[in-house]
């Protein structure tokens, strides 16, 4: 898991260091820098990959400008040349060092000095000891960093042994190149997801991916689950009050095809309702409301074992009721506790707060502001605030309503 994040030189972030959770929610007003902070960790997670072209930057969610215009030019502060960007797992620390190669370079104008340092080292060890080696460690590193917390205590003794055969022969560089590429594997699937209706069910599609960011093949994504996947799926989407109890059905022969008219949505996805009689109780992903749409994209995303363990979410509460909000957010922290995910939320809307356990130290909520210099800054909120109206406490979400967490608009 990331425990840690710095971000250095991104856009509105002059200087910047986050301290994660599992599930972390960030607040506060248009502008501030909210979609900045999860744009940092996609780029990290790019450059670690090898893959900063412009085109597989806008993949992961990334709003592509000029290389200049990426890095800060705040009034009266001398412009630095590069992004630094470092990620920490447990107490590994993985730099990112972005500099541009030239600005007239249009699709690929980003180069990361510690990646060709790292891929340097790899390669002379692979060459002088073999392949099989080099594979070995990044497997079994891999094992440890995808097992639950006690499974990995008891992996690292694995990893251990394994690294005193290795040590005898590898120079410090060398190992701490190991481990930078292990931790890639980590984070190379994170991606921004921003869910758009269209592309939910199934009209203009923008991506092949499974499932894509704008939420595009959730029918794919749900048809590959397992029977566990399923159970935890019709548990989670209980509160969509009209879904009957197996009323989500991924139609893969094409039985339910007459349900929907021909050359429009390519979904195999359909719903059952509840309440309507069962001649005609059966529609598809077209006429489904929106919200139930994204809220069953966001459970499949918790809860597959084929999504990445490590994401974000921009604006998770377009489309959402603001009750099913604090429901969907009590869902998502539990998921993220039994499938092991990672995620990274903005939101504006205060209702999703209330589904947040600040007791809880996997669960974060984060206000972002911007100070007068302009710099985008980040204060955690621990406890919930002790304020009180007509003798009864309020809720975090009238407690950021009210600006007794910061992260409103302060300038009208």
């Amino acid at each position: 898991m990331l425990t840690k994040l710095h971000i250095e030189n991104f856009k509105s972030i002059h200087n910047l260091d986050i301290e994660l959770g599992k599930v972390n929610v960030f607040i506060g007003e248009n502008g501030c820098g909210k979609s900045n902070i999860l744009e940092a960790v996609a780029v990290a997670s790019a450059a670690r990959s090898d893959r900063l072209k412009n085109d597989d930057l806008a993949a992961k969610g990334i709003r592509i400008t000029r290389p200049d215009m990426m890095m800060n030019s705040f009034k009266g502060a001398r412009t630095k040349e590069n992004i630094n960007i470092n990620l920490t797992f447990d107490d590994v620390s993985v730099p990112t060092n972005l500099t541009s190669e030239s600005l007239n370079d249009i699709d690929s104008p980003w180069l990361d000095s510690n990646i060709l340092a790292e891929k340097k080292a790899y390669k002379a060890f692979e060459e002088k000891y073999g392949h099989t080696m080099a594979f070995m460690y990044l497997i079994t590193a891999l094992k440890i960093w995808s097992k639950s917390k006690v499974e990995k205590e008891k992996a690292s003794e694995e990893l251990k042994e394994f690294l005193k055969l290795l040590e005898q022969h590898m120079s410090s560089d060398e190992i701490a190149a190991f481990n930078n590429q292990a931790y890639k594997l980590f984070i190379a699937d994170f991606i921004i997801y921003e869910l758009q209706t269209n592309p939910l069910r199934g009209f203009n599609k923008q991506s092949y991916e499974i499932p894509g960011r704008n939420g595009e093949n959730l029918d794919l994504l749900l048809g590959k689950f397992s029977e566990e996947e399923w159970e935890q799926i019709i548990q989670h989407s209980k509160f969509i009050s009209w879904l009957d109890d197996n009323g989500i059905i991924v139609d893969k022969d094409g039985e339910l095809a007459g349900k929907r008219l021909k050359l429009r949505s390519d979904s195999k996805l359909y719903f059952r309702d509840k309440f309507m009689q069962k001649k005609n109780n059966v529609f598809s992903v077209e006429n489904a409301n929106e919200g139930a749409l994204h809220i069953l994209f966001y459970l499949a995303l918790f809860i597959s074992k084929k999504t990445p363990s490590f994401f974000a979410i921009d604006n998770i509460e377009n489309a959402l009721n603001p009750y099913l909000c604090r429901h969907l957010m009590k869902n998502i922290a539990d998921l993220a506790n039994k499938n092991e995910k990672q995620a990274l939320i903005t939101t504006h809307n205060p209702a999703i707060l209330d589904g947040l356990n600040l007791h809880d130290d996997n669960q974060r909520l984060f206000v972002v502001s911007r100070n007068k210099k302009g710099h985008t800054t980040v204060k955690r909120i621990q406890l919930k605030p002790e304020v009180e109206v007509g003798g009864k406490k309020l809720k975090l979400s009238e407690l950021w309503m009210r600006n007794h967490l910061g992260g409103i608009p302060q300038n009208f």
